[in-house]
């Protein structure tokens, strides 16, 4: 596609997880571009339904990516000691 003279860039996106959230709302993860991984919630109304504009991207080879799994796993370790 074109606008204004420019090429837009066209995104791969590939969803790899849901998570149920409530009666209306997904987490879902998708890698896109097979450089990152974006964090939505989906929400399912009557009068819409898609995701939030916010997104968590989570780039997979700057670093961030094994940072991020450390959070993961303090989050699963903490949440053991409150059950």
């Amino acid at each position: 596609m074109f606008s204004g003279g420019q090429k837009l860039s066209e995104t791969s996106q590939k969803e790899i997880a849901r998570i149920h959230h409530s009666d209306n709302q997904d987490l879902v993860a998708t890698i896109v571009d097979n450089v990152g991984l974006d964090l939505r919630v989906f929400i399912k109304k009557d009068s819409y339904s898609g995701s939030y504009q916010k997104e968590t991207r989570i780039y997979l080879f700057d670093g961030i990516w094994e940072e991020f799994k450390k959070l993961v796993r303090k989050v699963s370790r903490s949440s053991k000691n409150l059950e």
